[in-house]
């Protein structure tokens, strides 16, 4: 046991030895850990609703070993300290450096560990958004949303380190601050149309393949909804390039929301004297027997106008899907034109009466 007594003996041997023990300690007690991590993922977070918080819990694991070595050597570092005096110039210099890069590397870690849950929730968020149909603009807007944070949190975490080491950053902030405002300055409109974006993904004012107005009174299809504009299908097979920034402050109709059904209206005239209740009939026959046409809401026909060459009639009904609707009318006005015609239902001419007063 003489070794012994000569390792408590020598105060220095003893400390790092002390060290080296506990970096071992830690280093076993990871496993454990990671272990009850495990175990609470499959016995708590495992009956959630969500997987946001088992994405996250993986994340925490991953990294758990690197975290308890870091720990470990940070109080391994502390203990060795504890053996030196002010003689022991160059083992208390190694001392620091070693602090130093320590600290480096657990702001690194930690960094790497907070990145991963922003990430985690970024694209856990974006598949919620690509569920719903909006899969164009989760391929957009997740690469450029991650290295955005990648940017800013490593950004905080280098003033972090500079701080720590004394270095003043107040320049660093102000020169960061003035070319920030430049930049937003000179990027603004392309800046303004990126938040419309976001704006347009939270909010879901419409979605690929929703038939939209615009202000301007175009009517189209959503084709893609892209960071600085939104792309728009007419009838006429072109492509409408709007700017998100005009759309989040215009006012839109979504035709395809909240459900896809569309009202069908179609207008008759017919002469002064033909029986109203067979009008409505023939009708109302046409409507239910056409196969785009819902039964529920019920067709209903309503005696809307009496005009100076024809009393009119009115047809209300829903186009099952908004696609469906032009052709819908265009059916159902071949239809009432050919049956009108077989029941001799006449559609008459703009009439006027002109009364010649005899000359004197």
């Amino acid at each position: 046991m003489e070794w012994l007594q000569q390792l408590i003996q020598n105060e220095v041997m003893y400390h790092f030895v002390v060290a080296v023990a506990i970096v071992v300690a830690f280093t076993l007690l990871s496993s454990p850990i990671k272990a009850l991590l495990q175990w609470m993922g499959r016995k708590v977070f495992a009956r959630t609703e969500t997987k946001l918080d088992d994405l996250i819990l993986e994340v925490v694991r991953k990294n758990v070993r690197l975290l308890m070595v870091l720990i470990g050597l940070h109080i391994a570092v502390q203990e060795i300290r504890k053996g030196l005096t002010a003689k022991d110039i160059t083992a208390l210099q190694m001392v620091n450096y070693a602090e130093a890069i320590l600290y480096i590397v657990v702001v690194l870690v930690v960094l790497k560990v907070v990145l991963g849950i922003v990430h985690v929730f970024i694209n856990w968020y974006l598949d919620k958004i690509a569920d719903a149909g909006g899969s164009q603009l989760r391929l957009t807007l997740g690469p450029l949303t991650n290295k955005i944070m990648n940017l800013l949190f490593g950004l905080v975490a280098f003033i972090i380190m500079l701080d720590h080491f004394g270095i003043n950053i107040g320049s660093l902030l102000v020169s960061l601050g003035v070319g920030s405002l430049a930049v937003a300055l000179a990027a603004q409109d392309t800046l303004a149309n990126m938040i419309a974006g976001f704006v347009i993904l939270v909010d879901r004012p419409f979605r690929v393949g929703d038939r939209i107005e615009l202000p301007s009174g175009q009517i189209g299809d959503v084709q893609h909804i892209g960071l600085r504009s939104t792309r728009i299908l007419n009838f006429d097979n072109n492509l409408i390039i709007v700017p998100n920034s005009d759309l989040v402050k215009g006012r839109i109709v979504n035709y395809a929301y909240p459900h896809n059904q569309m009202r069908v209206m179609l207008k008759v005239g017919v002469a002064y004297g033909t029986d109203a209740a067979k009008v409505r009939t023939l009708l109302l026959d046409l409507a239910r027997s056409h196969p785009d046409i819902l039964a529920d809401p019920a067709p209903e026909v309503f005696f809307t106008a009496m005009n100076d060459s024809s009393i009119e009639f009115s047809l209300v009904a829903r186009a099952s899907d908004f696609t469906k609707r032009f052709k819908a009318e265009c059916d159902l006005r071949e239809q009432v034109y050919t049956k009108f015609a077989e029941e001799g239902i006449e559609i008459p001419f703009p009439q006027r009466v002109i009364h010649m007063k005899p000359s004197a």
